[in-house]
């Protein structure tokens, strides 16, 4: 494949992954999905499991699967476009963890939505939440690390903004997570996502721009 629609290609899978997260969210929520968190009093909670979920929840599940497959591309590609190496292999393998994690959370959330309905007690039901949003919040720390050390890749590679960005992101979001767990952490994760897109567009507009100056050079 030619290197040029390679690098399109995974960057539009960036950009993909973040669609697909945000638009399955925001299906789920259209069609009733419930966001009971660790701070959702027993009524609220006893509320959520109380109605089965509709078709739009499964679907806006399914997108949020998918975008994940989208992600992990995104990374590897990443890794590479920055040089690989260790510092590659440790931002992959974070990146891994990441997708891993993340699905296994979206397992925990399909278990509860499935089980809404259907008589799930409200302890079963509280202890599933907690686990769904640790799962959830260690994703977050996933993300950090694999923010650290690719920002340090970029910053290698000369791509001074694209690395200090990725730095200034996971110092937010280690300082907000215990600080405003349900509120300010989760405008953070916001800032990840803004991060990914950023990033795919700044890769595959690097690399079009060096072939357009070789072309130069070579006329």
């Amino acid at each position: 494949m030619d290197e040029h629609l390679s690098d399109r290609l995974f960057a539009a899978s960036g950009i993909a992954s973040v669609a697909l997260m945000l638009a399955g969210v925001g299906i789920g929520a259209a069609g009733g999905r419930q966001f009971a968190t660790i701070t959702s009093t027993p009524t609220e909670i006893a509320d959520a499991v109380a109605h089965p979920v509709g078709t739009a929840v499964w679907t806006g599940a399914y997108l949020e699967l998918i975008s994940f497959g989208f992600f992990l591309a995104f990374a590897v590609w990443a890794c590479a476009k920055l040089g690989g190496g260790l510092l590659g292999q440790i931002a992959r393998a974070a990146a891994t963890s990441y997708v891993t994690v993340s699905v296994a959370s979206l397992a925990v959330m399909d278990t509860i939505a499935y089980r809404s309905g259907h008589g799930m007690g409200l302890q079963l039901a509280t202890t599933m939440i907690t686990l769904n949003e640790a799962l959830f919040v260690v994703t977050w720390f996933l993300s950090a690390v694999f923010l650290v050390v690719v920002g340090s890749l970029a910053l290698q590679a000369g791509r001074r903004a694209l690395g200090w960005s990725a730095v200034a992101i996971a110092a937010i979001t280690l300082v907000l997570t215990p600080i405003s767990l349900d509120n300010l952490a989760q405008m953070a994760n916001i800032l990840w996502l803004a991060w990914i897109v950023a990033a795919s567009v700044a890769l595959a507009r690097r690399r079009v721009g060096r072939v357009g100056a070789v072309a130069v050079a070579r006329s």
